[in-house]
């Protein structure tokens, strides 16, 4: 069987109160982005980051990062 380990990391911001840089980090970051796009009107971003490691070698994602094992399958 294979192991798939998934990380996902979220940046996002509001162009108009913070510019490029970001306000919000996390797994809410996005849903915070839109949020905000609505209450204010404001121009917001959201840049996600997936990365994918299939294998027992999870190392490559820091391990802050990691998430348990998601699909198992043949292959």
């Amino acid at each position: 069987m294979r192991k798939t380990y998934v990380a996902r990391d979220v940046l996002a911001g509001c162009f108009v109160c913070n510019g490029n840089d970001y306000m919000w980090h996390g797994p809410n970051a996005q849903g915070v982005a839109a949020r905000h796009h609505d209450a204010t009107g404001h121009t917001t971003w959201a840049d996600v980051t997936l990365m994918i490691r299939y294998g027992d070698d999870n190392e490559k994602i820091p391990s802050n990062k990691a998430i348990e094992p998601t699909a198992k399958g043949g292959g």
